[in-house]
């Protein structure tokens, strides 16, 4: 006989197990059917869905917000498939939003709807309205596949052009040219080689000579500075510019016609131009050394330049193959 207390354990397991299974279905029913949701159309033109089933996710940037509810061909344009989705209430979907097929698993072939793209500052789309349309991963496939296609032919062209007939004797005259033009230039190197290597003494000691005659006529030319530069004080001294202010002013004297001091002024002139003698006198005698030190290295320069050019006058070959080894 059941006792009071097992029909109390009965009731209360089957209490329990009740609010469980209703906790349950309220989890995976009851929430959706307490969720609303917007009806959206895309409209697919002339577009595979083979993959795409009823209840496959809707996502925007990969945010679950609904599901596939309907697939089915449009009445007036049979080469139109209809798809209808139910979005989550209130879930921004602008006009410029697209929705893209793409795969949730490339294994298995099933696809999902993908929406992307959309401003702020866009319309927000109405329940009821299309979302456009976007590409698909054939479509973007096929057209970078296209490219490809068309960059291969035309380096096929271009291959073909390059290895026609006459391109190749062209090719191969260029290749001999080249082969020969490389001969010429080994042969120029060795004979130059040679030459240095049997001529070496001779272009030294040409080299220290040539050296010996630029150090010569940059010490003339520095004697030469020197004494330009001793005139150019002298002519830039004070007794100069006295001398030459004296005639400025005998020139207005005579412009101004005034001859009674005319001949004191020029007693005056001829005693500073002795003062100016004596002066170029001294400045003379200072540069005397520097210039014969410049005539002495010119000499020497003229010299080199005589013995050189007895060198290349009696021996006119050295230059090209070098004096010949006693």
């Amino acid at each position: 006989m059941v006792t009071r207390i097992q029909k109390i354990r009965v009731i209360t397991l089957l209490g329990v197990t009740a609010l469980i299974f209703l906790y349950v279905m309220f989890l995976l029913v009851g929430k959706k059917i307490m969720t609303r949701s917007d009806i959206y159309f895309i409209r697919l033109e002339q577009r595979s869905v083979a993959g795409l089933n009823i209840g496959t996710d809707v996502r925007y940037y990969g945010i679950n917000v609904g599901k596939v509810s309907d697939i089915s061909i449009n009445p007036e344009n049979i080469s139109e498939v209809i798809v209808t989705v139910s979005i989550r209430e209130n879930t921004p979907i602008k006009e410029t939003s697209q929705a893209n097929l793409s795969y949730q698993s490339i294994a298995t072939g099933l696809k999902q709807i993908e929406i992307t793209g959309g401003e702020n500052e866009d319309r927000t789309l109405n329940p009821g309205e299309f979302i456009r349309a976007g590409s698909t991963i054939f479509d973007d496939i096929t057209g970078r596949a296209e490219i490809v296609a068309q960059k291969v032919e035309t380096l096929l062209n271009n291959m073909i052009y390059l290895t026609s007939r006459d391109n190749t004797y062209k090719i191969v005259g260029l290749i001999d040219q080249l082969d020969e033009g490389s001969r010429k230039l080994d042969t120029l190197i060795t004979e130059a080689n040679l030459f240095f290597r049997e001529n070496r003494k001779e272009l030294s000691s040409l080299l220290k000579k040539s050296s010996v005659m630029v150090t010569d006529i940059s010490k003339a030319s520095r004697s030469a500075d020197n004494l330009l530069r001793d005139i150019n004080e002298t002519v830039g001294s004070e007794q100069m510019a006295l001398i030459l202010n004296d005639i400025a002013e005998i020139s207005h004297k005579l412009n101004t016609e005034e001859l009674s001091g005319l001949v004191s002024s020029f007693n005056n002139l001829i005693a500073k131009s002795e003062d100016a003698v004596v002066l170029f006198e001294s400045t003379f005698i200072r540069g005397r050394g520097n210039l014969l030190r410049s005539i002495e290295l010119f000499k020497e320069t003229l010299e080199n330049l005589n013995e050189f050019a007895i060198i290349i006058r009696d021996n006119p070959e050295i230059l090209i193959r070098g004096k010949d080894s006693d």
